[in-house]
């Protein structure tokens, strides 16, 4: 699975990441369970919650991105 390649370029542009470096992207929520954003997760995510971003690099040029819900 990939994730949407409008979420990837956006994180892309604004981080100043190449987007094929970057890996898979994750959900945190309040609970502490992590959720793979994968593109069907992506349809069907409509909640506008404000989220905090953490990337991490986990092999050379190849990055994590977790968001992480307030």
């Amino acid at each position: 699975w990939r994730v949407t390649p409008s979420l990837e370029s956006n994180i892309s542009e604004k981080y100043s990441l190449q987007e094929d470096t970057i890996g898979k992207i994750f959900k945190k929520c309040k609970r502490g369970i992590f959720v793979n954003m994968d593109d069907n997760i992506i349809e069907h995510y409509s909640n506008h919650s404000a989220f905090l971003i953490e990337i991490s690099e986990v092999m050379v040029n190849h990055f994590q991105v977790t968001l992480m819900e307030l």
